[in-house]
């Protein structure tokens, strides 16, 4: 049990930490002066929650069914992406934006190639 505790609790803590920043009002990024700076830093917390998932699911284990490990957390982070994504039309000054929930997923699949390799 402590093991398991051990193993999911930073996937846990950074899903936490997605959610309570798309809960900011009024939002505003730092700006790294391209114009996109919000699709980075989508891609880039998503990429860390696909890494974080991939190592508490062992996703590069060498059982062969890496593919169905890939399958589960690529459903897994679309759907969380989607519902994170989703409740922003309630937090005031933030809306649902299709081009941030595609980052998520960019970030999501590119982790998960990553941590096949």
């Amino acid at each position: 049990m402590e093991n398991l505790f051990k193993v999911w609790v930073p996937l846990i803590v950074w899903s936490g930490i997605i959610f309570t920043f798309s809960s900011i009002p009024n939002l505003k990024v730092p700006s790294l002066g391209l114009g996109f700076e919000d699709k980075i830093y989508h891609f880039a917390e998503f990429f860390i929650w696909g890494i974080l998932f991939s190592k508490s699911y062992k996703l590069n284990s060498t059982s062969g069914k890496e593919l169905t490990g890939f399958a589960i957390a690529l459903l897994i982070g679309i759907i969380f992406a989607a519902i994170d994504e989703g409740h922003q039309q309630w937090v005031p000054g933030r809306q649902f934006d299709w081009k941030d929930m595609v980052s998520d997923w960019g970030g999501l699949v590119v982790s998960l190639l990553v941590f096949l390799r």
